[in-house]
């Protein structure tokens, strides 16, 4: 049987001989000299073989030893189209032992290694990467690459195991933070902390998880002052950047941060203190921690009083609302209603539950001419109060609550800080006792970073008899 034949054959679907037709094939193809034949199964697997199992388990018994070429070409295959099946093939079989990897082969068979990829895929390349030369410092930066795109435990490793040095120091430092081999990473002499910052960025999230627990248990301070950077550097938002901050226990940049926080984020920060014994390591910022968070166990103390009962045949609008069960269809028509009280529904929790209501809708309902329009936005949005009027409606003004407060910036001005503790000073009685409880919290903070800020005045006169003091020349001749 010719290979011309034999390629033929392959997709036989003779009732009675089709199968042994096939097998046949698949034998001539396998056992032919040269390339083609090996490469001829692999088209007819991309084609959509009847029997695939037939020629997969042909092409494993394939000898890297004995048939190098064919095993080479198998694997060049694979580099143009990486199917999870064929890979698991390469992967028994491996490379062939002694035969350098072509350099432009190795680099797309490592492209092959993404995130999502199969397991076996990753398990492939792991192979192909092992055979690559250890001391070649490029080649092991593709290594790396192809590890951190994938986030391959084979290659995270590999990398250990052979020792690979990259020719970029940012990548070591990665792979020792990310494995928590906090030795490694001290043999870089990272005294600026640059390395971690850049390894930081080159970091997927789940790598920033892992390297956030080696900087948590190092007591190295410069190295948690160098995540720190890495966490300002605007890589990732400050959301984020604080809860990557709690999960290293840095108490000294959580306190940092608050400065960019407004106060709704900072009462998670105290409830945070409150139940755990970590402080920041400066005494003034340690004393106003214990000061937040003994006004932050204040709030807990309050109860939600029910309101008053509802006269016969009434019933609460929300719970009314909620009883229709509206479609998405519905809520969306009642968003572009004219009707105010239907717009109300569309705007409310019911609209919000199932991302119906984007931020510019509601900031345009907070400044709309109707108050049920007004209400609901106050009532599901503490931002919609920031910088609000006092509302002629009673209604919308007690539910605005402590929502403009909430929203105040800690990082404000001194100005800001003399309004809050004035507001502070003439809070009175047992109904403003949550507001001072929140104005305590937000000064306390203000006092650390904006009270005591240093106001530079635009003159050049001296402001005191003092200032100017004149002294004899002495050797100056006039």
């Amino acid at each position: 049987m010719t290979l011309d034949q034999a390629r033929a054959r392959l997709f036989d679907t003779g009732f009675l001989l089709g199968g042994q037709r096939r097998r046949s094939a698949i034998k001539v193809l396998v056992q032919s000299p040269g390339r083609d034949g090996v490469l001829a199964l692999v088209d007819a697997l991309g084609r959509g073989h009847p029997k695939p199992k037939e020629i997969l388990r042909a092409l494993a018994r394939l000898s890297p030893a004995a048939e190098p070429a064919k095993v080479e070409a198998l694997w060049s295959a694979f580099a143009g189209d990486s199917k999870p099946d064929l890979a698991g093939v390469l992967a028994r079989l491996g490379w062939p032992v002694g035969r350098p990897v072509p350099a432009k082969l190795a680099r797309d068979l490592l492209s092959a290694a993404t995130e999502g990829a199969a397991p076996a895929i990753l398990q492939a390349v792991a192979v192909i990467a092992r055979a690559l030369p250890v001391r070649d410092e490029a080649g092991n930066d593709a290594i790396y690459a192809a590890w951190i795109r994938s986030q391959s435990a084979e290659l995270e490793r590999l990398i250990a195991e052979q020792g690979r040095q990259p020719a970029t120091p940012a990548l070591e430092a990665l792979h020792a933070l990310v494995t928590g081999r906090l030795e490694r990473y001290a043999a870089l002499k990272d005294e600026d902390g640059a390395l971690l910052v850049q390894a930081f960025a080159l970091a997927p999230e789940p790598f920033r998880a892992r390297l956030a627990q080696s900087v948590a248990v190092s007591p190295n301070r410069a190295i948690k002052e160098a995540y720190r950077r890495a966490l300002a550097s605007g890589v990732v938002d400050p959301a984020q950047g604080v809860e990557n901050l709690k999960l290293v226990g840095d108490e000294d940049g959580l306190f940092e941060q608050t400065r960019r926080l407004r106060l709704l984020e900072v009462l998670d920060l105290c409830e945070r203190w409150a139940g755990s014994p970590g402080r920041p390591t400066d005494p003034g910022r340690r004393a106003a921690v214990d000061r937040a968070v003994d006004a932050y166990r204040g709030l807990g103390a309050f109860q939600v009083e029910p309101g008053p009962e509802l006269p016969d045949g009434m019933v609460d609008i929300f719970e009314h609302w909620r009883s229709e069960k509206p479609s998405d269809a519905e809520l969306r028509a009642d968003l572009e209603a004219e009707d105010p009280l239907r717009k109300a529904r569309g705007l409310s929790n019911l609209g919000q539950e199932r991302g119906l209501v984007d931020a510019g809708r509601l900031a345009g309902a907070a400044r709309s001419e109707h108050w049920p329009e007004r209400l609901i936005a106050r009532l599901v949005d503490p931002a919609a109060s920031a910088g609000a009027e006092e509302d002629h409606v009673l209604w919308v003004n007690a539910c605005a609550g402590d929502g403009a407060l909430l929203w105040a910036p800690i990082g404000g001005t001194p100005e800001d800080n003399d309004r809050h503790s004035t507001r502070l000073r003439q809070a009175r009685g047992p109904a403003a006792a949550r507001t001072r409880a929140l104005l305590s919290i937000l000064c306390t903070f203000q006092g650390v970073f904006v009270a005591s800020l240093i106001g530079v005045e635009n003159t050049d006169e001296p402001t005191k008899r003092s200032s100017v003091v004149l002294e004899d020349a002495g050797e100056v001749e006039v």
